[in-house]
């Protein structure tokens, strides 16, 4: 069989034994929200600065989407409820969390706050009146893409060969028997089932204009075509969620949409890699590997702001700002809830400086990019 590789991907990250089915965030990488809880503190203060400024009005409807565990949610709950008076009163809150897998393991997080989890945008109720603040972190480099290079004089294509099976622990019973009663050997469950094989190569784009993954081929040339792309990773789907997410919020009295995302450092190009216990992957260990490494680590790619810029264009929405993420969360007023912490909490103070230096340090404050648009 042959597979172009977003289809791989997809499975990679959100099949039945995904990545992410079963990813501990801290285990293979951190983000933000790891690092201290000031980074939503920062974000409930920039929602009241909103308010207090008009560019949003109560009653409010706050909704993170791909929220994991639901840490960042609730540190904008608890943040919120501390910071302002009669705003919660107002304020509805709502989590987007298309794997129920991850649903499930948020629900202890949100037992105690008043926060609703929903599959989809059409899940979500919109009261009269409401205006919205929609915001994410670290979702548009999750989303499956194709990758495409030039080379020799020919646009390539990364594709899969092969077939791959995986035996998921859950489809084992306790006589080490999968489903059709066929022995599993223990040291093979939740990996690729040796059974099963996949490899990655470049295919000219021309050539599989007559094999299985023509219509592939034919929707990623659209697609650069129309959003000026040449190479790299290339996330068919951005499109359609951006068309859902614009018009879902257009039906709000105002909204905001605030994402940070892995931000192109240097000369760009293929950006493809993979995280396993804090150690970065690049390319060509994937390449090698990929029967091996299947579902088992985290796969990610730089966001390419730009085209996210004209994808939210072509659907009426304009960009208000874009920041490295350490310059927004100083606007946002990060440092001043620092003090605030000396003055409340001097005992917890030094520890959260160290974190809040971390936040905003070459290590996540560089790489990271904050967007907002507005429609």
């Amino acid at each position: 069989m042959q597979y172009s590789f977003g289809e791989i991907m997809q499975q990679w990250l959100y099949g039945q034994n995904g990545y992410y089915h079963k990813a501990h965030i801290g285990k293979d990488f951190y983000t933000a929200v790891n690092v201290s809880r000031l980074f939503g503190g920062a974000l409930a203060r920039h929602i009241i600065t909103l308010l207090e400024s008009s560019q949003l009005t109560l009653p409010l409807h706050i909704i993170e989407i791909g929220a994991h565990h639901g840490e960042l949610m609730c540190d904008v709950y608890d943040f919120l409820g501390v910071l302002s008076v009669g705003v919660m009163e107002q304020t509805r809150f709502s989590i987007i969390e298309p794997l129920e897998s991850l649903r499930i393991a948020a629900r202890e997080n949100l037992a105690t706050r008043a926060i609703a989890q929903v599959s989809d945008f059409d899940a979500v109720e919109l009261g009269g009146g409401e205006s919205v603040f929609i915001f994410s972190n670290e979702l548009f480099d999750a989303f499956a893409c194709e990758v495409v290079r030039e080379a020799q004089g020919r646009t390539q294509m990364l594709c899969g060969v092969g077939e791959w099976q995986k035996v998921d622990s859950s489809e084992v019973d306790s006589k080490g028997l999968d489903s059709e009663g066929e022995e599993v050997d223990s040291s093979v469950v939740g990996k690729v089932d040796s059974r099963g094989s996949l490899r990655l190569e470049w295919c000219d784009m021309a050539a599989l204009r007559h094999s299985g993954l023509a219509q592939r081929v034919q929707e990623v040339k659209r697609f650069m075509r129309e959003y000026g792309l040449r190479t790299g990773e290339i996330p068919l789907a951005w499109e359609g969620f951006v068309r859902d997410l614009c018009s879902f919020a257009k039906r709000a009295k105002l909204w905001r949409f605030l994402s940070f995302d892995y931000a192109p450092l240097g000369s760009g190009g293929l950006s493809l890699r993979g995280f396993r216990a804090h150690r970065v992957l690049d390319f060509t260990e994937i390449m090698r590997d990929v029967s091996l490494l299947f579902g088992e680590i985290d796969l990610t790619y730089n966001v390419d702001f730009t085209l996210l810029e004209r994808l939210f264009a072509s659907n009426g929405a304009h960009k208000l700002f874009q920041s490295r993420l350490n310059a927004l969360l100083v606007e946002f007023g990060i440092i001043e809830l620092l003090q605030s912490l000396l003055e409340a909490y001097p005992s917890e103070y030094e520890s959260q400086a160290l974190r809040v230096r971390q936040l905003l340090g070459g290590g996540l404050g560089e790489k990271f990019m904050g967007v907002c648009f507005s429609g």
